[in-house]
């Protein structure tokens, strides 16, 4: 395979991953935010369903577990992250010295069927703007292949 073939498939990989953990963290946010007083009456049409949810918390388990993982000086290996990123991801993610600690809460939670926290929002939100960071990296190393 060239290059830029295994870019292109690694940022496709990539895109699927991000695409699909975005849309569950935003189900997983709409729920927190229901759960709000006086939220269901400011934005009568924000619903999601129980399904949505539980599609959602799979998804994310699975996810933030192979995250946890990664965070692990052991692990070299992801199913969701390309290789061509991984190295970067993880030196990334090993920047916040409690990261591991507050997602491990966060599995727990999400497993468990407990409300999200506010901690658990901000976790959610750093681990998926590092990875929309590695997308748009990954992006950039294509078109450079592309010439």
């Amino acid at each position: 395979m060239s290059d830029i073939s295994v870019l292109s498939s690694q940022y496709d990989q990539l895109v699927k991953t991000s695409d699909s953990i975005n849309s569950s963290a935003i189900a997983i946010k709409k729920q927190s935010l229901l759960k709000e007083a006086g939220i269901k009456q400011r934005h009568p049409k924000l619903a999601v369903s129980e399904t949505e949810i539980s599609n959602a918390r799979s998804v994310l388990v699975s996810f933030f577990e192979n995250v946890y993982r990664l965070l692990e000086e052991e692990y070299k290996e992801s199913d969701f992250i390309p290789i061509t990123v991984l190295d970067d991801y993880k030196q990334r993610l090993a920047g916040d010295p409690y990261l591991k600690e507050d997602l491990g809460e966060l599995v727990q939670h999400l497993r468990d069927n407990q409300p999200v926290s506010d901690n658990d929002v901000k976790v959610i939100d750093v681990i998926l703007s590092i990875l929309d960071s590695e997308r748009s990296t990954l992006f950039r190393k294509l078109r450079t292949a592309r010439g």
